[in-house]
């Protein structure tokens, strides 16, 4: 997979969750200031992110995703430590 499909896997979870269709998400859409996401919807997207990829990250990793670049950037990095 990949970064397109991840960034494209990533939007479709935050749209799952917002409502907020995934052709109106920008791929450098910051999830407070520009989808003005509330904290529950942040832990929503993060747990369903760790589900859809099969991450198994520890909370805190997660609950420091603030962009979608953020998450893509973390899907692809636990892959890289994965295969290693």
């Amino acid at each position: 997979m990949d970064a397109a499909e991840v960034r494209d896997k990533v939007k479709e979870v935050i749209a799952n969750v917002t409502g907020i269709e995934a052709g109106e998400i920008a791929d450098e859409a910051n999830f407070v200031d520009d989808l003005g996401l509330d904290s529950l919807s942040l832990l929503e997207i993060a747990v369903d992110v760790d589900y859809a990829f099969k991450l198994g990250l520890p909370e805190e990793r997660l609950q420091a995703l603030r962009t979608v670049q953020d998450t893509v950037d973390l899907v692809l990095a636990h892959r890289v430590e994965a295969a290693a």
